[in-house]
């Protein structure tokens, strides 16, 4: 399944196959409130990556898994569950390479959610 079909089956369990207008409304402002903080979050990752506070490590990357599983976004999910994972036993994931690919996979998605969101909107 690739990012497009993923992001739509978790749109179906929200707003079902046929969404009216309200559900479409609610998806596009999940995707719209997704797209504007998510960036901002990678980023203070990043810092809090290079800071190596484990805690605060955890806790963002648990926040942001659960917001990319919210949107089903589950391989951008999957790679903060790592990072949240490291964290919690003990050690920081190379900064430069988790951001590498945390930029890669968001990068993806946002793309995708703009296309949906706009077919949303129509």
């Amino acid at each position: 399944m690739d990012r497009e079909d993923e992001i739509r089956a978790r749109f179906d369990d929200i707003a079902g196959p046929e969404p009216g207008a309200a559900e479409r409304a609610l998806l596009v402002r999940l995707i719209r409130s997704f797209s504007k903080k998510t960036p901002g979050g990678v980023d203070l990752l990043g810092e809090l990556l290079r800071g190596g506070e484990l805690d605060a490590v955890r806790e963002h990357a648990h926040g942001l898994k659960g917001s990319a599983s919210n949107i089903g976004a589950d391989t951008l999910s999957g790679i903060f569950a790592e990072v949240e994972h490291a964290a919690r036993d003990g050690s920081v994931p190379d900064p430069d390479l988790t951001l590498g690919r945390l930029a890669a996979e968001q990068a993806i998605v946002l793309t995708v959610l703009d296309r949906l969101a706009a077919e949303l909107s129509q």
